[in-house]
């Protein structure tokens, strides 16, 4: 395997999340406020790296729809 950053060891994460969230005993509160807050952590890493990910097939998208790209610079301040 290549790279481990990739969409697919993602979805491994969040699955992990997942099953240690089924697995926490319910009575162990501390234990299970614990994992909610690390899951809401690795849900908000997630939402980013989707969202980076969406940008990055709109800018191939377009590529592929109108040939080579020309960023417009102007709101870069150039």
């Amino acid at each position: 395997m290549g790279s481990k950053n990739i969409l697919g060891r993602l979805t491994d994460v969040l699955f992990e999340e997942l099953e240690r969230l089924n697995s926490i005993d319910a009575s162990d509160t501390e234990a299970l406020d614990a994992e909610v807050k690390r899951s809401r952590a690795i849900q908000g890493v997630a939402r980013e790296v989707n969202a980076s990910a969406a940008t990055i097939m709109s800018q191939a998208r377009l590529v592929a729809e109108h040939g080579k790209y020309a960023p417009d610079t102007k709101l870069l301040g150039e």
